[in-house]
């Protein structure tokens, strides 16, 4: 134990003494030397396989989802329709797929439209479009049918 604090203040005193960095890797496998070749098409195989989980972990709009309309406040409110609550979505991807996800919510709250009150969406040029924030936020309200839709 005392041959292991002597050895820390060593390299600490040392490091801050010397400017020197030092990097303990306590991995016990070697490593792998691949050719240029070999490298491009591992990398070229993830990039694939990444792509391919994007695809499959995509959302799908559920039954009814196409139904739902987005409104303003004002009209929401002139045609009687009950706020159900306030729905928000940060999702990593495109506005699409945000779109997607607000859509699903509010048919599982059984709304019939979406009044939008903020969108935002990250347009950091470093960052890819799968990467990117989007931020939705809407009332959810449920509105009353309407007399040619019902027969009355």
């Amino acid at each position: 134990m005392k041959n292991l604090v002597t050895l820390c203040v060593l390299i600490l005193g040392s490091s801050l003494l010397s400017g020197c960095q030092f990097f303990i890797d306590d991995r016990s496998e070697t490593l792998m030397v691949v050719s240029a070749d070999e490298w491009s098409e591992l990398s070229h195989k993830a990039a694939m396989h990444d792509d391919t989980v994007a695809m499959r972990n995509a959302p799908m709009p559920m039954p009814g989802s196409e139904l739902i309309m987005f409104t303003n406040n004002a009209d929401a409110y002139l045609a009687g329709c009950r706020s159900l609550g306030i729905v928000e979505v940060h999702h990593y991807g495109s506005e699409d797929e945000a779109m997607i996800l607000m859509r699903n919510e509010a048919v599982k709250l059984e709304a019939s439209a979406i009044v939008p009150l903020d969108f935002y969406q990250d347009k950091s040029a470093q960052l890819s479009d799968e990467k990117k924030l989007s931020f939705m936020k809407g009332r959810v309200v449920k509105c009353p049918a309407r007399p040619d839709e019902t027969g009355a």
